[in-house]
This record gives C-alpha cells, sequence and structure tokens, in this order.
C-alpha cells in the first residue's frame, strides 16, 4: 500500500512537470449512470449487450440489465437456487449459441434462462472454480474461464465436462499462477493469458505446449507481471496492460514494445497501473488507467498522425468521467463507448457529431466565456468567439491555442466593455467588436491593438451607436453597423460612423429610431434589415430606397411578426427570416408572399435565432429549445438537442457562422458547437423492439414465462382490463423514439405515440387478439414489429359449449311444447269428431224422424188448412236444419280441415243450389284455404253459400262465375253473376246482404260488392292469413 501511494505521488508530479493537459477543445461529453439513475451500485466490473439487445452491467452489488430506460436488477436470493449464486458480478460473455455467461466472485459460473429470467449454475465438481474473473468460448464451443485461485478451466456446455489447468497439472500445460485476470483465444484455439503475479503466457491444448514470459532485466521483456488484461490487435499482436503501464507483444519477433513508443509526456502517465486497453470500431485505442489517472484515447489523424487526448474527471463539467478510475471500457451494437468506473457508468454516445467547446473555469484550454453572442471565422481558419460579459476569444484550432480578450481597467488599449453583442471580421482583417453600452471596437490581430469607437454626446451623428446589434461588410467594401436606435456606415476614410437614412417606400421619412437585429446582403445587392419592432427592410441599392415588410392580420401570406433575428438567402434565391415568436418564413422575391413555418409543422420553439444553409438544400435552424434541421423540399423537421450532444438546447442571438468548406458554428448560452452538415449522418438501423410489462388492473400479470419470451397470455373474462409496456433497445435517449402500436380487432388502425411507451386496454370482450408495436429511431426508420397474442377466456355462461346446452334446451322444450301441442290438437280433434258423430247421429236422426213425420201428416186428410200448413212449416224447418246440421258437422269433423276437402264442399254446394244455372268454378293453386282455421272457413263458406242463395233467389241468370285465388298474404274469392242486377243507391240492405256483411267483419275480411241494373252482380271477398289484419271493405 505505502509503494503504491509512492507511485501515485510520483506521477503526479511528473504530470505538473511535463503539463498533462485533458482534451479541451471538442472534449467528449458522457452521459453518467450512477445508483440514482437505477444501478445496483456505482463499482462497474464489465458491461455487455447481448444479441436481444439488452445492455448487461456486472457490479460489486448485483447484475443490471439495461434497455435504455430503465435498469432492472437481479440479485441472489438465499430461498431459490434460480437465482444469482453471488451478487458479487465479476465477468460477463455470451456465447456463438446466444447463451448468456456470468462469472461471480464466489459463486461460481452461471448461466441466464431469458424464457424464466432465472439463472442456472454451473458445477464443474471441480475445486476452487468459485472466482470468476474473465470467460471466453473456442472454436469448438468450449467455455473458457480463468479464476482467482483455481487457473484456467474448460467447460463443455453440452456434455457438461470440465477441465483445469494450474500450477499444480503434472504436464507441460501449467500455469505459472493461480490468479487468471485475462486471457485471448486464437482461430488455432490457442490462448494468450494474463495472470497476477505470474506474467504472460501462451498456451496450446493441442500440442501440449506452453511458454511463459516473465518481468527481466531486459528492455525487451514484460515490464511487470501483474497482467490486467490482454487484448489482441488488428495486426495479431496482442495488447498487455499491466501493472507498470501497455507492452505490445509481436509473436513473430517475440519481442515487446513498452507504452507504444508513445512520446514522453503520455508515458509518464501510462507507466502506471493500466486496468484495461479497448480497440473499437473506430480503430481508437481507449487506455484505462486504475490508479485514478483518468482515460486515455489514441488515434490516427488524416495525415496518420498519431494524436492523443486525455481523458479526466473534471468537477466542473457534469459531462466529464464520474470518476478516474476506470474499470472496464466497452462498445455497443451502436459504436457507443461505455467506461465502468469505481463510481458509476459513462456512455460517449458514438451518433453525436456535434463538436463541442465549452467554458471551464479550471482549465487553461477553456472558453473564456459561457453565454456566446457572436461567431465568425477569419482568416487562417481563426475562430472570433464572442460572450456576454467576458469579452471575446481567438481561437486557433490547427495549433490548438487560445486566446481571451476582456476589458481592462484604465487601459485605453482594450476592449471597452466586456458584454459583447456582435463580432465580425472584415475584408483587412480586422475585427470588429460591438458591446451592450459602449459602442464598437476595431481590433488589429497583428499588433493587438484596439481603437475605440464610443458615444460622442457632442455628435450627433453618433448618437445611435452605443449598443451594437449587427456588423456587416457589403460586397462594396460598406462597413454597416446595426444598433438599438438605428443603422449607421463607417466611412474608412474619416473614421466615422454616420446615420443610414434612405426613404422608405409609401413613406415620407424613415424611422429615425429602430432596433436593428440582422444585417444581410444577398446576391442582387440589396440589403435586408431584420428590426425588434419595426419589421423587415430590404433596401434597393440601384433605387436607394427601402421597402418595408410589416405583418398583416388578413394577409396570411404577409411576414408572421415583426420582430425579426435574422436573415439569410438560399441557393434558389428565396429569402429566410428568423423571428422572434413567429418562427421562419420564406419570401418569394418574385411574389411577394411569405410562407411561415412554426412549431406546427415540427419547429422545436418558435423564437428562431439563427439560419444556415448547408451544401444540400437544408436549413439549419438555432432555436430557444434546440437546433433544427429544415428540408424545404419535404416540408419536414429533424430536431436536436442536448441529448444529440449540443452543449444546450437554448441558443443566443448573432452566434450562427458557416466557412467556405461548410462547417458550421452555433453559440448557446453554455459554449457553442460545431459540425459539418455532411457528418450527421442519418441512422438507418431500427432499434428491436421488446415487452417489457403486462399488467392486469394496474397489477404485474404471473407469468409462467418472462414477458420477452411470452407468445401468447392466456387471461379470464374478468381481467379484460390491461396495459403493455415495451421499450426500444438501442440505447438511446428515450424521448427520441416514436412508438406505433395497434391490438388486432380493437384499434381501428395503429396508434402512434410519441413519448408514452405503454398501451392501455380497458372493457375488452372474450376472444382472441394479437398486439403489435414497432418502434423508431431519432431519424424515423421503424423497426419490425413485435407480436403478442393475447386470449380472453369468455365467462362459463359465454362459452360455446353453454350457449349449445342452451340451445339443446330450448329444442327440447320446444319439442316438448310441440307434443303437448299436438296431444292438444289430437284431443280437440277427438272432441270435434265425437261432436260431428253425435250431431249426426243423435240430433240428425231425430231431424230427420221430424221430416219424415211431417211429411207422414200431410199425407193424412184429417188435418185442416192450417194443421197442414203447420206441419209444413215443421218439415220445412226439420229439413233445413238438417241441412245446416250437416255443415256445421262437416266443418268440425277434421277430416275436413284440408284445401281440396273445402274446395270440394264448396263445389256440390253449388252444384246443389245452383241447378238449373250454368256456372263455372276455378281454382288456382295458391288459393289454400286450408290455411284458415275452423272459424274462418266456416264464415267464408256461409258467406259463400249465402252469396249463392242471393243469386237462385234474385238474379234470374243463366250463368255465374265462380273463381278462387290467393298469393302468400290473401285469398280471393269472386262471385259474379249475368243476371238483372240493381241499383246498390235505391235497394234496402236485406237479412242476407246484412248477414254477408256481419261475418266479412268478423273475419276481418274485405267485402266488395259491385251490381248495375241489366248487367248482374259481382261480389268479391278478400280474406287475410294475417290473424289481426283488417282489410278495408267497400
Amino acid at each position: 500500500m505505502q509503494k503504491s501511494s509512492f507511485r501515485i505521488l510520483i506521477v503526479f508530479f511528473f504530470i505538473s512537470l511535463y503539463e498533462v493537459a485533458p482534451a479541451q477543445f471538442g472534449s467528449f461529453a458522457f452521459e453518467r449512470f450512477t445508483i440514482e439513475d437505477g444501478l445496483s451500485n456505482n463499482s462497474i466490473n464489465a458491461v455487455l449487450q447481448t444479441s436481444d439487445g439488452f445492455l448487461w452491467v456486472a457490479t460489486k452489488d448485483g447484475l443490471n440489465r439495461f434497455d435504455g430506460q430503465n435498469f432492472v436488477i437481479f440479485k441472489h436470493d438465499p430461498t431459490s437456487t434460480n437465482s444469482l449464486p453471488e451478487n458479487y458480478i465479476m465477468s460477463l460473455f455470451e456465447s456463438r449459441d446466444s447463451t448468456f455467461w456470468i462469472g461471480t466472485w464466489g459463486g461460481g459460473l452461471c448461466k441466464y434462462d431469458p424464457v424464466h429470467e432465472s439463472f442456472i449454475r454451473i458445477e464443474t465438481h471441480l475445486k476452487n472454480d468459485a472466482y470468476v474473473q474473465c470467460i471466453s468460448e473456442d472454436g469448438f464451443g468450449w467455455l473458457w474461464f480463468g479464476t482467482y485461485t483455481g487457473g484456467l478451466f474448460n467447460y463443455n456446455p453440452k456434455t457438461k465436462q470440465a477441465s483445469n489447468f494450474n500450477v499444480d497439472t503434472n504436464s507441460p500445460l501449467r500455469l505459472t499462477n493461480n490468479n487468471v485476470t485475462s486471457f485471448v483465444i486464437n482461430e488455432d484455439n490457442s490462448l494468450w493469458i494474463g495472470t497476477w503475479g505470474g506474467g504472460f503466457s501462451f498456451f496450446d491444448e493441442k500440442n501440449n505446449f506452453a511458454k511463459h514470459f516473465l518481468h527481466t532485466q531486459s528492455k525487451n521483456s514484460l515490464s511487470h507481471n501483474n497482467i490486467w488484461f490482454v487484448q489482441k490487435d488488428e495486426h495479431d499482436k496482442i495488447i498487455i496492460s499491466s501493472d507498470l503501464g501497455i507492452d505490445l507483444y509481436d509473436p513473430t519477433t517475440e519481442t515487446f514494445t513498452h507504452n507504444l513508443n508513445l512520446e514522453e509526456r503520455v508515458q509518464v502517465i501510462l507507466n502506471s497501473s493500466v486496468r484495461q486497453t479497448f480497440r473499437d470500431n473506430y480503430n481508437r485505442l481507449w487506455i484505462g488507467m486504475y490508479e485514478y489517472r483518468g482515460l486515455f484515447m489514441i488515434e490516427k489523424d488524416r495525415k496518420g498522425e498519431t494524436q492523443v487526448q486525455y481523458i479526466v474527471k473534471e468537477e466542473d463539467d457534469p459531462q466529464s468521467l464520474t470518476m478516474n478510475r476506470i474499470r472496464w471500457i466497452y462498445q455497443d451494437h451502436k459504436k457507443n463507448i461505455w467506461i465502468g468506473t469505481e463510481d458509476g457508468l459513462n456512455k460517449l454516445p458514438a451518433t453525436k457529431p456535434f463538436v463541442q467547446f465549452r467554458f471551464f473555469p479550471s482549465r487553461k484550454m477553456s472558453l473564456g466565456g459561457r453565454v456566446v453572442s457572436g461567431i465568425t471565422e477569419g482568416q487562417d481558419s481563426i475562430l472570433w468567439i464572442g460572450f456576454g460579459g467576458a469579452g471575446f476569444d481567438k481561437i486557433d484550432l490547427k495549433n490548438n491555442a487560445i486566446q481571451h480578450f476582456k476589458n481592462k481597467i484604465n487601459n485605453p488599449n482594450s476592449l471597452n466593455e466586456d458584454d459583447v453583442t456582435a463580432i465580425y471580421e472584415d475584408k483587412f482583417g480586422m475585427v470588429w467588436v460591438g458591446t451592450t453600452h459602449s459602442g464598437l471596437n476595431r481590433f488589429n490581430p497583428k499588433t493587438l491593438t484596439f481603437k475605440r469607437f464610443v458615444v460622442d454626446a457632442k455628435n450627433s451623428e453618433s448618437v445611435n451607436l452605443n449598443w451594437i446589434q449587427a456588423i456587416l461588410e457589403t460586397k462594396d467594401g460598406t462597413l454597416l453597423v446595426g444598433t438599438n436606435a438605428g443603422l449607421e456606415v463607417f466611412d474608412r476614410s474619416t473614421q466615422k460612423l454616420t446615420s443610414f437614412n434612405p426613404p422608405v417606400k409609401g413613406k415620407t421619412t424613415f424611422p429615425k429610431i429602430f432596433s436593428t437585429n440582422a444585417l444581410y446582403e444577398d446576391r442582387y445587392e440589396n440589403l435586408w434589415v431584420g428590426t425588434w419592432l419595426d419589421g423587415l427592410f430590404r433596401y434597393d441599392k440601384k433605387k436607394q430606397q427601402f421597402y418595408q415588410y410589416v405583418p398583416e392580420s388578413k394577409n396570411p401570406y404577409s411576414i408572421s411578426t415583426n420582430k425579426v433575428t435574422c436573415v439569410t438567402e438560399d441557393s434558389h434565391g428565396f429569402i429566410w427570416i428568423g423571428t422572434h415568436s413567429g418562427g421562419i418564413n420564406k419570401f418569394d422575391k418574385t411574389t411577394g408572399k411569405f410562407y411561415r413555418f412554426s412549431t406546427k409543422h415540427g419547429l422545436p420553439n418558435d423564437v428562431v435565432f439563427g439560419i444556415l444553409e448547408d451544401g444540400k438544400g437544408n436549413l439549419w435552424i438555432s432555436t430557444l429549445n434546440g437546433l433544427s434541421k429544415f428540408d424545404p423540399r419535404t416540408g419536414k423537421f429533424r430536431n436536436y438537442d442536448v441529448s444529440d450532444g449540443i452543449t444546450h438546447n437554448q441558443f443566443n442571438w448573432h452566434a450562427s457562422f458557416k466557412n467556405k468548406a461548410g462547417q458550421m458554428y452555433f453559440g448557446t448560452i453554455n459554449g457553442f458547437i460545431s459540425f459539418h452538415p455532411d457528418s450527421v449522418k442519418i441512422d438507418p438501423d431500427p432499434p428491436s423492439v421488446a415487452l417489457i410489462s403486462f399488467k392486469v388492473f394496474g397489477k404485474e400479470a404471473a407469468l409462467p414465462q418472462s414477458l420477452p419470451a411470452t407468445k401468447e397470455i392466456i387471461l379470464n373474462y374478468d381481467q379484460n382490463f390491461f396495459s403493455i409496456a415495451f421499450t426500444a433497445l438501442d440505447i438511446a435517449p428515450n424521448h427520441k423514439h416514436q412508438f406505433k402500436y395497434f391490438l388486432e380487432g380493437i384499434d381501428p388502425d395503429w396508434v402512434l405515440s410519441d413519448q408514452q411507451s405503454i398501451a392501455f386496454y380497458t372493457d375488452i370482450n372474450p376472444g382472441k387478439y394479437k398486439f403489435y408495436v414497432e418502434a423508431s429511431n431519432a431519424d424515423g426508420v421503424w423497426s419490425k414489429p413485435v407480436k403478442l397474442s393475447i386470449l380472453i377466456f369468455p365467462a362459463w355462461w359465454m362459452t360455446w359449449w353453454f350457449k349449445i346446452f342452451i340451445i339443446i334446451c330450448l329444442l327440447v322444450l320446444g319439442y316438448l311444447a310441440y307434443l303437448y301441442r299436438l296431444k292438444q290438437l289430437l284431443a280437440i280433434q277427438n272432441i270435434r269428431l265425437n261432436i260431428a258423430n253425435d250431431l249426426h247421429d243423435e240430433i240428425g236422426s231425430n231431424l230427420s224422424s221430424i221430416s219424415v213425420d211431417s211429411q207422414m201428416l200431410l199425407r193424412s186428410s184429417s188435418l185442416d188448412e192450417t194443421e197442414q200448413e203447420l206441419a209444413s212449416f215443421i218439415g220445412n224447418t226439420a229439413k233445413e236444419t238438417v241441412e245446416t246440421m250437416r255443415d256445421i258437422i262437416w266443418f268440425i269433423n277434421p277430416r275436413n280441415d284440408f284445401d281440396t276437402d273445402m274446395v270440394i264442399k264448396m263445389k256440390e254446394t253449388a252444384a246443389k243450389l245452383l241447378a238449373g244455372i250454368i256456372w263455372t268454378f276455378n281454382v288456382a293453386s295458391d288459393a289454400k284455404l286450408g290455411k284458415f282455421n275452423l272459424d274462418v272457413r266456416r264464415n267464408i263458406f256461409l258467406i259463400y253459400k249465402e252469396v249463392l242463395h242471393n243469386i237462385v233467389r234474385h238474379a234470374e241468370t243463366k250463368t255465374c262465375l265462380i273463381d278462387m285465388s290467393g298469393n302468400a298474404n290473401f285469398i280471393t274469392i269472386l262471385i259474379k253473376d249475368e243476371g238483372k242486377g240493381f241499383d246498390l243507391k235505391t235497394v234496402q240492405e236485406n237479412n242476407g246482404l246484412r248477414s254477408i256483411k256481419r261475418r266479412a267483419e268478423k273475419i276481418n275480411a274485405s267485402l266488395s260488392l259491385k251490381s248495375e241494373i241489366g248487367n248482374g252482380t259481382c261480389v268479391t271477398l278478400v280474406v287475410s292469413f294475417g290473424r289481426h289484419k283488417k282489410i278495408k271493405s267497400n
């Protein structure tokens, strides 16, 4: 411990001696993750992203699974053999078959079961296999793992056989130390092994050969026997991280190169404990220092020269490392770099093209201020940066140098004020600096001298100079200065500023006082002046006249507001105007129309500070809430914020600039960013989607498998209120994702969700449903859908078998009712038949006897005339009664209920009554008299019979037509004679007609009677089959 502390003191002595400074310009901006963000522990031992997209983090107290939004923690449960065997997680590995292996510190090796989200412990049945420090897989699928005290193990996952190689192995395959910290497996399945205390070894199991490399006094030997990590580079050389720097071993020459032959000031720091090296996909070498010395990043620039950046924790920078003691370096599938330390996890996003320039008071290579209020680039690629309250900086990016310029009290050769509002370099190389209260400064970069142009109360020509808002040199060399009270022209010959007040079309005078926010000269040398309250002005140089553009309430093609912040011209000649609270405006000079774009169209904020066009015609717009890329051809916006790597969402006035190479600069209230638009790539890879939660009535559902492994969820009928949560697995800022989901059978279309990654469903009917969800990345590239089947069982009274049971019961009840009704009908028929027989046998017989007796009395000579009349009346009455009785018996008899029986009865009646008259009886096939009940049929017959009686008594006809027809609803009986007829108006209604009418009304039939003197009579009877349907009679 004392030796280690002494070494730390020596290293920091040399750091101060050589002044090795951390990276400044374009410094790395990390995202931090600690226990406050959901980690189980801040001490990170390993990081790994598995093929399913989850990021796993091994800590000293638990295993963490990160989905880009939340951490899920797995820990040892003493009551469960399916939990982690130990909370101290040391190593992570995924084999080619996507099995996820975990090495613990004291609990041995285990593998993850994603179906049940549990762990399966591996039993090797060998000694000293509990402390697993590193894991890998050979070409045969065997697993190799190094341990703290037991040496090296190999394990066959299929046969579950294991072997051990250690210092006591009785063969050439013997280790020099049992503490195996790291190893690399070659293509021929040989191994390069690093140990703690035993140096570096080559291990060839196939040829039963091993070779060991230890530290000696030779310069070409291993630097130290304590090895932290080994890694193979792109040339098959082995990079060895040890307790005394880095060695590069060349297997062909069997030589070691110490600390990569880097420059001496870097080697001073590297000549200490290096925890890990990592070669990323960009061929950058990351070197993690263990003893609180931070991180190195080494890469080749475009010229092939080696560039070294030193990255450490900065107390005043929340985007720096969480700690300088590095334990793990990893690159995920999206090429993000993850740095594990003793105090949290750090992520360096790979897709952030924005280079940050920020203010750090503790750094020498830092901006001079925080709030950037002006940016321009001059000769020799020198950047001039103005600050609010902090003067301005000269930044030489080529030589990585910076100078600060501020006001010095009682020094007239310094900046007149530190509150800079505008900065501009003219064609002579002079830098013009405008301030808030003290006017204009001219700075000579060669002599480092200032010339002040301040307000002279006695000089009315400089009355508008105090607050400088904008500076512009026109193509003809005129220097224009916009102030908060007007527009000034600087005369280089007289070194004076004079007011510029040409006439305005349609107005008698130019506004004497107006706040000039923006100055721009277009390709036709027209001057555009943006003001705070007076809208936009265009100065026509040829006509020497201003044109003013202001909002018009009734004109949607006028400018959106009179507060203009910036003006630019695109490659097509359109003028673009940024405004305060009015978004951006596109001005078409040919039509004179303004076209407005605001937050309604996708702009992140309607307060716009800067507009720059890139080489592809896109506009880059800085706002009060982030940066936006706008494509005028499609009208689409792509917005960027701090999560994408910009220094602050709030950009600033007058702080935007594009150089001749297309590099863009935008200032914020926390430094500025630099980028080339071509480097801002669209991410073509969509994120994968994972279902992470399924809740019923707000409580997590108990599933037999983990949700990602579940294909179908079965619910009861009373579990029809549920929610499904999902996430996108690309470890990007969650608010940049979009989701769309669809429950087949419920949602009419896909539901788009910008922020919420959860779908709610309420009161869902029993049935089978399919849930689909997709996710997009920040560039709108959508993933393939993830599907989940949901089956909701109905209640027992809603099941198909219960419905079939009910149908069967109804059929049985219906059949029983039918049988009962049939039994009743049969009984009624028997009663009718018995009545008919009784009437015929008893009453009919008696009436016949009366008729016969009356005839016998009439033949007797003993009766006087009165008695004969009485006997004749009795006989006739008996005959009529017998005849009526026969009709009644006929209708009562159930044997006569059929259509044909009724027709035959009617024909027989016609033949009997119409004797001597030629009659015709027509019956249509659809005339179904059998459909009527007994009472209706009887009344139809009696009406028919009465009509025939009337024809015989009164018609005096020779012919009679009887016609029966029908359809599905009615039956029609027509009886027509060609007799003498009568006048319906004069004839009185007799008993026969009244009887016919009464019977027709009784059965709700329609009765029509037509007759003319000399043209006969026609009676039409229409009867409905409906029981209650009444037909109007005529």
